[in-house]
């Protein structure tokens, strides 16, 4: 999906946010947002949202120094997630149908998001709406359970630090519906809260998964720019799971066996859906 002149006022206040959590100095936060701003004229119209978003945290990280000013958010959301997994697990036992209703967890999870402004109430609140049968706005779970049926490897493309969590739980799901192999990607560099190596060992995805850094600091696996290793590992998956907004963001196009799990968190991203802010989605890339 290409950027819209939406995109960069949410782009400058990301960069302030990034700029407050990493350090105190007003100084520093004005000349984040100044420089920033700078840049936008040069960005290319077609240009993908995460890769707008990869050049600006280059340079937030320059000038503030912390290459990962919110490394204390992520490492605190995988807490408070873990803290609640054996509640997650109840969840899912207690359901007419455990993998369906993994997977809206795991579409709650990326509720989970520092990089757009939208506000989920917190973790207790997020798990009040989920067992008040919550609906997905776009539900191709059929064809989602369809695909895993003839499906020996599973490539997962992660996204945010707690939201992982929720990951975790629809992998064990995955794994107790049909014997799978699953790959599960992460980011290679800090940016956002998006998860690195470092938060999906922290929350326990290496028990479920094999864990691959796709080797960038975008905030999102763009999948036609993945390295060699990876780009192979792509094409002889026979599902990718597509986690979050962002990843929505850079693959939207792809032609390969893609299901898109998020919440749509930006007017933009529901219009291009057709459905509301705040709404779940597990979409199909296949009509």
């Amino acid at each position: 999906m290409k950027s819209y002149i939406d995109c960069l006022p949410c782009l400058l206040n990301q960069a302030l946010r990034a700029a407050r959590a990493a350090t105190d100095d007003e100084h520093i936060h004005r000349q984040v947002v100044d420089a920033v701003a700078e840049m936008i004229p040069t960005f290319s119209p077609h240009l993908k949202p995460p890769e707008i978003t990869q050049q600006a945290y280059r340079v937030i990280n320059s000038i503030t120094g912390e290459n990962d000013p919110f490394r204390r958010a992520k490492v605190e959301a995988n807490n408070a997630v873990l803290a609640i997994y054996p509640k997650l697990e109840k969840m899912v036992s207690d359901s007419t149908d455990r993998l369906y209703t993994a997977c809206k967890l795991a579409i709650a999870g990326n509720s989970i998001d520092l990089g757009p402004k939208f506000d989920y109430g917190g973790i207790d609140k997020l798990l009040d709406s989920i067992s008040n049968s919550v609906s997905l706005a776009i539900d191709d779970y059929e064809k989602f359970t369809k695909s895993l049926d003839n499906c020996r490897k599973l490539l997962y493309l992660g996204d945010n630090a707690g939201e992982i969590v929720f990951d975790r739980l629809l992998i064990e799901e995955i794994k107790r519906y049909r014997d799978i192999e699953v790959y599960f990607v992460v980011r290679g560099k800090p940016v956002i809260n998006d998860a690195t190596m470092k938060d999906a060992l922290a929350a326990g995805i290496d028990k479920v998964a094999t864990i691959i850094p796709n080797g960038a600091d975008a905030p999102a696996t763009i999948i036609s720019r993945c390295s060699p290793k990876l780009q192979t590992l792509l094409e002889s998956a026979d599902v990718i799971i597509s986690k979050g907004q962002g990843n929505y963001e850079a693959n939207d196009t792809e032609t390969a066996n893609i299901f898109f799990f998020l919440r749509a968190k930006c007017q933009l991203i529901a219009k291009t859906l057709g459905v509301k802010v705040g709404d779940y989605i597990l979409k199909s890339d296949r009509e």
